[in-house]
């Protein structure tokens, strides 16, 4: 039987144990969300108040990459820590499989883990030390990030008076063994100095306890602060990048080489590892900003025109001496380094959804090459500029725009009417951002409950529960507008003229004028409260009913043990109760019109129902195995139930579909004018335009716990991440080239020579559209079933579709009108579907079960496999470029835009042809749409332009 602990914590089983205690994975039975309990069994000596004071601090925590501490609990003499459980592995566990991980990585990590250090040593009123910093306390999550476990919580025990820290071997800094003298060790005041009494290790690296005749005759009483987090972190990075733990004696560790690291990186490193704390970073901010001056000070990375003088005045010397080759090749063989380093960086921001990141680190390896001692641009800095502009994607739809970072992770995420703005609750704020360009508008104090909430008025106005009580505030004044009681629990009427109130599991709410603030009344729940977790700090379970109607004369309530009453403020005596008492655990609702509708859950059950508000009764309802989801608002009332989605009109009760999930349930969604955003059960989210078609798709990393659409941008977020990924609606008619019926069944589309006509075609049939989208020709093809194989064929006398059938006939059709042009009878073809393409410099042979290999054409010698899971389709020279078309496994149609080395410049998906010096796209719109190959400076350009590079006026760069 499994442990309850605290009646709210059920211990599924042991994942771990140390010194300190034993860690458990649980779950909360209430929320039914997995936590970590760390159960610490020595002995509690603090007095309670001091105690609680220590709890508040830590749980007060709120960063991206620590976990979340949510309660402390004492049972059987046992204190357990509650927090996030953090899904991934310890970087541990990487190492002892000996994989090292890429420098950018590592340093991705660092800059993390440092953000992470420079919140804890900042907290008042002296900061938190870590004191145990190792790859074992660090956890690589499923999205590359990392998070920084197991901080000081023996700070919040106060044991004996003293903390004992964490003694790892070759991880600690010299003064946990005490080697450093105090007066080496000295105190100093710049606001961010956690200087902690610890108890000194014995000779055989057991803590010694508080008695000073145990410490081997070691200096006791020594204070460690916030630069022994950094060597500790030093010691990590070492390890990361080396594979090796370093020396216990900071005196003996070896600074990692350029085999390594770049020096760059191996001088932060030996700085942070520095015997003596004043001789390393002082601050972990310091340490932070040292990694990001990377691009301007790592050698690989260091800016051109920072070189130039120095080099100039060593060249005329090395060319009278005949080694001015020698000088250049290296010089060019560092500047690629620097370029590909840069790519790298450049490749990582995009990966995370850093659009403007992406571009200027490309920008930055492509700028000043003025010199004769610049390389030719290396290919792999091309495509990452070319991925980070997206210049050859012209498919419409919604497209990640950007990653907008929360200092912990949402309990809730609000739009405002029109969708100009969003809010995101997370603990212990609330902030508004603009729609479209993700940029923070406000942000405010919210109470200390995961149950505060925020709603909007208008697009000006909102309602949050505020630390001092509910409070409207206008974001385009900027002015707080009233403040009133305490409150955690917030609506507004849907014409947005009152606000109504509740305070966590009080009996009674309170309505405002959102005008002016006026208490219009209070509404007693007659003894009833709202359903409240026991622990209202942990998450926000959304499993309650608390909406106003549209001119807040109704406001419904759900009520723990499963009630739901609407209450009628106008007259108290007509109120309605749905439900006095059920088992319902989950309910959603709220008001359309003269209508409310509610949706009730609990394990093997759901209920829909729809009231009429004017006559006072029940007009339908609905029973089913699958939950339930519902939204009622002013715009409309939705239901989702299993798969579908569908709009429900509430005086027919018609319904519409609006979408259809296949075999995922949907856990969530959101309606605008034209579009339809569902989450689905399998970490998946899909857009559909208003007629249940399905625009886009994909599967996500974690579940999509909030998602917000409108008629340009979605907004996507997971309660376990600190993060809103933002989505913006993009457009590219004004690329469109041809038009045709977009209901024509088609695998491929062709330009003809000529360009005045596109032939769509499979094996079945094929079609021709002139240039203003008219029909010209549809031609079933006979004997569909023994077609070998098609290609359409251009050349300056015309254009046609040549079509071979296993028997050895061969018919060539005209792309003008469709008329059979020959036909013809050989040989019959073999059934390996080989073929060869041949360029300038190049043939391709192509077989249906290996990767196309290249051949130089004079030498006949092998010059390179290409892509190895698609199929290859066509090759076509352009000037200086190759250009291949495959057809995925997954039938899916893409191109490469390839140099004359083969390598890749460049992504195109979509692409059907190459016409008239121009690629051309076809995404099944009923258009086909094409750009030019853009060259680099074209793309540098582009990217110049979009500003992502800003001058200052100094002549130097902002990123």
């Amino acid at each position: 039987m499994s442990q309850i602990i605290a009646g709210i914590y059920e211990i599924h089983e042991k994942i771990g144990a140390g010194g300190g205690g034993i860690v458990y994975l649980g779950r909360h039975l209430r929320l039914e969300k997995w936590v970590i309990l760390k159960a610490d069994k020595r002995t509690l000596k603090t007095e309670a108040e001091s105690l609680r004071r220590e709890v508040d601090l830590l749980k007060g925590l709120s960063h991206t990459y620590i976990p979340q501490v949510y309660d402390f609990v004492q049972e059987d003499g046992i204190v357990y820590t509650v927090m996030d459980f953090i899904e991934g592995e310890s970087l541990d566990k990487i190492l002892k499989r000996n994989q090292i991980p890429p420098q950018f990585q590592v340093i991705q990590w660092a800059c993390q883990l440092l953000e992470a250090l420079a919140y804890l040593h900042s907290r008042p009123p002296y900061g938190i030390l870590h004191g145990d910093i190792k790859p074992a306390n660090i956890m690589l999550r499923p999205n590359g990030d990392i998070c920084l476990i197991d901080y000081n919580i023996a700070l919040a025990l106060g044991e004996d008076g003293a903390v004992k820290v964490g003694y790892s071997l070759g991880y600690a800094s010299p003064e946990h063994y005490g080697s450093v003298d105090v007066e080496d060790n000295k105190p100093y005041s710049d606001g961010n100095t956690v200087k902690i009494k610890t108890i000194i290790p014995s000779a055989d690296g057991i803590s010694s306890g508080a008695s000073p005749g145990r410490s081997s005759g070691r200096r006791q009483g020594m204070m460690l602060d916030v630069r022994s987090d950094l060597y500790s972190l030093g010691a990590t990075l070492y390890h990361l990048l080396c594979g090796k733990r370093p020396s216990k004696e900071a005196s003996q560790v070896e600074p990692l080489g350029a085999d390594v690291c770049s020096p760059a990186v191996s001088a932060i490193i030996q700085k942070a590892m520095a015997p003596k704390p004043d001789m390393r970073y002082q601050t972990a901010t310091e340490m932070l900003t040292a990694f990001h001056q990377l691009h301007k000070k790592d050698i690989r990375v260091i800016r051109h025109k920072r070189r130039m003088a120095g080099w100039a005045a060593g060249l005329s010397i090395l060319f009278l001496a005949g080694g001015a080759s020698t000088l250049i090749g290296m010089k060019r063989l560092e500047r690629t380094k620097e370029c590909l380093a840069l790519a790298e960086y450049s490749a990582n921001y995009l990966a995370e959804g850093d659009i403007s990141g992406a571009v200027s680190l490309a920008l930055q390896a492509l700028t000043e090459r003025k010199s004769m001692l610049e390389p030719p641009v290396p290919p792999q800095v091309q495509k990452a500029l070319t991925d980070a502009l997206g210049v050859y994607d012209l498919s419409d739809g919604f497209k990640s725009a950007d990653i907008v970072e929360l200092p912990s992770a949402p309990f809730a995420v609000r739009e405002s009417p029109e969708g100009t703005r969003f809010a995101v609750v997370y603990p212990y704020e609330t902030a508004v951002f603009d729609m479209g360009s993700g940029e923070k508008i406000a942000e405010f104090p919210m109470v200390e409950s995961a149950l505060a909430d925020v709603a909007f008025a208008d697009e000006s106005r909102i309602v949050y529960a505020g630390q001092q009580g509910v409070t409207a505030y206008d974001l385009d004044t900027g002015k707080t507008l009233w403040t009133g009681q305490a409150a955690t629990t917030v609506a507004v009427s849907g014409d947005g003229s009152v606000a109504a109130c509740v305070n966590r599991d009080e009996d009674h709410a309170v309505l405002y004028r959102m005008s002016d603030g006026t208490e219009l009344m209070e509404c007693s729940f007659e003894g009833q409260h709202m359903e409240t977790a026991a622990n209202d700090i942990f998450a926000n379970p959304h499993n309650r009913i608390f909406s106003l109607s549209e001119k807040g004369e109704f406001l419904a309530v759900s009520f723990a043990g499963g009630g739901l009453w609407i209450f009628d403020l106008e007259h108290p005596d007509d109120n309605m109760i749905l439900y006095d008492e059920t088992n319902y655990s989950h309910f959603e609702g709220g008001f359309c019109g003269r209508y409310f509708a509610f949706a009730a859950n609990k394990s093997d059950e759901s209920m829909f129902g729809l009231i009429d508000t004017g006559e006072g009764f029940c007009i339908g309802s609905l029973e089913s195995r699958d939950n339930f989801h519902l939204k009622a608002d002013r715009k409309g009332m939705y239901l989702a139930n299993g798969n579908l989605l569908v709009r429900l009109d509430p005086d027919t009760l018609e319904e519409t579909e609006l979408a259809y999930t296949n075999d995922a349930d949907i856990t969530g969604f959101s309606v605008g004018e034209s579009y339809v955003l569902t989450a689905t059960d399998d970490n998946g989210f899909s857009i559909y335009d208003r007629g249940a078609v399905r625009l886009s798709s994909e599967i996500c990393q974690e579940a999509c716990d909030f998602v917000v659409m409108t008629d340009d941008y979605a907004v996507l977020a997971n309660r376990n991440e600190p993060s809103v990924r933002l989505l913006k609606k993009e457009s590219h008619e004004d690329g469109k080239l041809m038009a045709y019926d977009a209901r024509c069944i088609h695998d491929e589309a062709r330009i003809s020579q000529d360009g005045r006509t596109v032939m769509l075609f499979d094996y079945e049939a094929f079609h021709i559209y002139d240039g203003k989208g008219q029909a010209v020709a549809d031609v079933k093809l006979p004997e569909s079933s023994n077609i070998y194989d098609q290609q359409f064929r251009k050349r300056e006398e015309g254009s046609w579709l040549e079509v071979i059938w296993y028997d050895g006939t061969v018919r060539l059709y005209s792309a003008e009108d469709g008329s059979m042009i020959s036909e013809t009878k050989g040989e019959p073809p073999g059934k390996d579907l080989d073929e060869e393409f041949y360029t300038d410099q190049y043939k391709i042979a192509s077989s249906l079960h290996s990767a196309p290999v290249a051949y130089d054409r004079k030498s006949g010698r092998k010059v390179k496999e290409l892509e190895k899971d698609s199929y290859l389709t066509y090759v076509t020279q352009l000037d200086r470029y190759i250009i291949t078309e495959y057809v995925s496994a997954a039938g899916e149609r893409y191109g490469l835009l390839l140099d004359e080395n083969l390598e890749t410049l460049a992504y195109l998906p979509g692409l059907c042809d190459v016409s008239h010096g121009g690629l051309v796209f076809d995404y099944g719109y009923g258009e086909l749409r094409g750009c030019p190959v853009y060259s680099l400076q074209e793309l540098i350009d582009l990217g110049e332009s979009g500003g992502y590079i800003v001058k200052e006026e100094n002549g130097g760069e902002k990123q």
